[in-house]
């Protein structure tokens, strides 16, 4: 029985994995962390038993339990109230039989990469300080030697820029894009 158990459990594990860790990446935006995540979430469930539901039933609470995995890891990240819509990119629910390796080269990261180095250096340096670094306009100024209103005027050149560029190419792969912008853009 134990070693049917441990079979199965296996078998579950090998055809959730990549689901799951695609839903959580979608969350917390590192691969390391979502695999992490998921990797928790599977040790939970043996541990509580849940690999003995059945197929669907199985699915659906790991979906479930995934999505609540990642907005606790990223409450205790930020130490502060995450809500669901904060990150829209993670309400993407990719089925097993979609999801392949192949599509890494187009995961959100190397997507949002290629759609930065669209934009003219100084415009760039400005946009990651601001969104990626958090840093307010006063203090990128103080940084880079610049009024506070080439600094606004830069990050207005961007968004417009990466809107632009999103809307010039393929929609269907630039989807993604135009979710990852919209969460730092929202951010404003």
């Amino acid at each position: 029985m134990r070693e049917t158990r441990k079979e199965t459990f296996k078998s579950l594990f090998q055809k959730h994995y990549p689901r799951l860790c695609h839903i959580a990446y979608g969350y917390v935006l590192d691969r390391d962390d979502s695999e992490d995540i998921v990797q928790e979430l599977f040790i939970n469930v043996w541990d509580k038993g849940k690999d003995t539901l059945p197929e669907k039933e199985f699915a659906a609470y790991m979906t479930t339990a995934i999505r609540n995995s990642c907005i606790s890891f990223l409450r205790k990240k930020q130490g502060a109230f995450v809500s669901i819509d904060d990150y829209p990119t993670a309400a993407i629910d990719t089925p097993d039989e979609i999801y392949d390796e192949a599509d890494e080269a187009k995961s959100p990261d190397n997507l949002l990469q290629v759609a930065l180095a669209s934009l003219p250096p100084k415009c760039k340096e400005v946009f990651l300080l601001a969104k990626l670094k958090g840093m307010k306009y006063r203090e990128i100024a103080e940084k880079l030697n610049l009024s506070e209103k080439t600094i606004e005027n830069q990050m207005t050149r961007a968004i417009r820029l990466l809107r632009t560029y999103v809307a010039e190419n393929n929609a269907l792969r630039m989807a993604l894009i135009s979710i990852i912008l919209s969460i730092f853009l929202n951010c404003m």
